[in-house]
This record gives C-alpha cells, sequence and structure tokens, in this order.
C-alpha cells in the first residue's frame, strides 16, 4: 500500500480537481442528466477509480468529491489524509471511523 506524505497528497489533488470536478457536477444533477450524459459521468468515473487505484488514493464519493490518502503520522499512526474537493488543499485527517471523525491537521503531525 502506497503511503503518502501531506505534500504527495497535495499534488495529486493540484492535478486531480479538474478532472473530479465534472464528475462531481454531473453526480449532484444526476436527475437531471440525459441517458447519454449519464453514461459519460459514468465511464470518466470509471477512469478515475481506476486511475486513483493504481496510484493508491481513494476516492470515497463522487457526489460530495471526498478522496483520501493512506498515510501515517508522526508517531506512526496508520490515518487518511482527507480532501474535499471544495477545499483548497488536504487540510484534515481521520482514522478507520472515516469522514465522521476528520480532525485538522496541526503543524507537526505529518513530518
Amino acid at each position: 500500500m502506497k503511503l503518502f506524505t501531506l505534500k504527495e497528497a497535495n499534488e495529486v489533488v493540484k492535478q486531480l480537481k479538474p478532472l473530479l470536478a465534472p464528475i462531481v457536477e454531473a453526480a449532484r444533477r444526476w436527475d437531471e442528466l440525459t441517458p447519454e450524459e449519464m453514461e459519460e459521468a459514468e465511464r470518466q468515473a470509471q477512469w478515475l477509480l481506476k486511475a486513483a487505484s493504481e496510484n493508491g488514493f481513494i476516492i470515497r464519493d463522487f457526489v460530495n468529491g471526498i478522496v483520501d490518502f493512506p498515510a501515517v503520522t508522526r508517531d506512526g499512526d496508520f490515518v487518511y489524509l482527507c480532501w474535499k474537493i471544495d477545499e483548497p488543499e488536504v487540510m484534515y485527517y481521520h482514522g478507520p471511523e472515516g469522514f465522521a471523525g476528520r480532525r485538522r491537521i496541526k503543524p507537526g503531525l505529518f513530518d
């Protein structure tokens, strides 16, 4: 399993955001899409899920644009760096409890 540094996760976010944004928009408007638009959004989503799997990060939610990056804290705890599409960069992390347990990243936690 690939483990990400905070810097690496933020580099992925820069590349991922423009690819994920149209899928998030389509997912949010799903009931308004034509069958052709749905098919295209599904195709793009499948492509992104494959890319995520190959690169070690996890797309958790297309409607909210939530992506997790496996990481280890300075103290050796396994966590997920957690980014949401409306956030400018990775600013939160959580343990196995998931999104509900998100905590703000404090300086030095991932040095």
